[in-house]
């Protein structure tokens, strides 16, 4: 009886301990995104949620997966030197941004023209990662005279072969993505890691991997269209029919040689077209 008490009691604090943990996350997560100054213009397609910073040169972010104007943020700090000024989105389906009924790489790049216009801007060098790749292609082969370059890090490509990903219900509830991030987030981040890289990465580099990709995606329910979006429209149709041979600016191809989530075959494949 007493061991059966203890248990009962043990298994109260680590359920309260769990959720406590969870809501200090959420909690942090939601204030980050309230203090970034983002505004919304209303599109005819639906708001479009954006953030213009800095002088310069225009580069319009279009962020990966589970992204938005925080993740395009975090993008512009990793690879983008100062001297430009930076416009940051949230495509279809993320934070502040909605969805339209028929929602398209290619109706993407037409709002994303049409933001441009709004801000009266002529043209751009257009930055996609990963998901976020497609509808930057979309938008120099629709928009070439408003494109001054395109620039592809880690994106969607022909003949990718992305890898597995959680069941659609996981993108649907805060607590639920947490947990199962919290359980299964260093075994996945063999989709995003090499293997040959991962082994040899300590601790704490490996927290910051799961907390860059996985926790800075709360809260998840603010990007549960977007993530179906890129997951199942947007991502499988970059091997349709797409004239990639329309696209006149120049054009600039990262990919690791050893990236397990976009595989250089594609960006090779891409390369040629």
């Amino acid at each position: 009886m007493v061991l059966w008490i203890i248990g009962i009691l043990a298994i109260t604090i680590l359920c309260i301990f769990v959720v406590v943990k969870f809501r200090k996350t959420l909690a942090h997560n939601y204030h980050r995104l309230q203090s970034i100054s983002s505004h919304v213009y209303r599109s005819k397609h639906g708001d479009i949620e954006y953030l213009l910073r800095g002088d310069g040169p225009t580069i319009l972010v279009s962020h990966g997966i589970t992204g938005g104007v925080d993740q395009g943020i975090g993008f512009s700090e990793d690879f983008l030197e100062s001297g430009y000024r930076l416009l940051f989105v949230s495509r279809f389906g993320y934070l502040k941004s909605s969805i339209p009924d028929n929602p398209s790489p290619e109706l993407q790049a037409e709002v994303f023209k049409e933001l441009l216009d709004y801000l009266g801007i002529e043209n751009v060098f257009i930055f996609g990662n990963s998901a976020g790749g497609t509808s930057t292609i979309n938008f120099a082969i629709s928009y070439s005279q408003n494109c001054r370059g395109l620039i592809l890090l880690s994106s969607n490509a022909p003949l990718d072969n992305p890898s597995g990903h959680p069941p659609k219900f996981v993108f649907k509830n805060n607590f639920l993505y947490w947990f199962v991030m919290k359980l299964f987030g260093k075994s996945m981040l063999k989709m995003f890691v090499p293997k040959t890289v991962l082994k040899n990465l300590p601790k704490h580099e490996i927290k910051r991997i799961i907390d860059g990709i996985y926790f800075s995606a709360l809260p998840v329910t603010k990007r549960t269209e977007g993530i179906l979006f890129d997951l199942f429209v947007s991502n499988p149709s970059i091997n349709n029919e797409i004239p990639f041979d329309m696209i006149s600016s120049p054009v600039l191809i990262i990919n690791a040689i050893d990236d397990p989530a976009t595989l250089i075959e594609g960006a090779r494949t891409l390369s040629k077209k």
